[in-house]
């Protein structure tokens, strides 16, 4: 089932944590009001969550690569760039 994980904007915004459990792989995609089309601009990078808290980026998304299946356990969150093109994430 698709589940909202960042609400469609243009300005800098973090999702909350994202679990992936082992042996549970999970598909993040980039949506936009006007569907699958985005604009060139977009970007959201992908955050690995530390033993201390920290976050550090292992990946991003964009109009180039809008989709990532994360297979690795670990905490992440996905991370808005602030550009003039909106965008969103989902997971399916």
């Amino acid at each position: 089932m698709p589940t909202e994980i960042l609400a469609i904007g243009t300005g800098a915004a973090n999702s909350i944590d994202q679990v992936v459990s082992a042996g549970t792989p999970v598909t993040y995609c980039l949506k936009d009001t006007a569907g699958p089309d985005l604009g060139p601009n977009v970007q959201v990078d992908i955050l690995l969550k530390d033993d201390a808290g920290q976050y550090f980026q292992v990946d991003s998304l964009g109009a180039r690569k809008k989709a990532v299946m994360i297979v690795a356990a670990g905490t992440y969150r996905f991370s808005r760039i602030a550009t003039s093109d909106s965008c969103g994430v989902f997971s399916a």
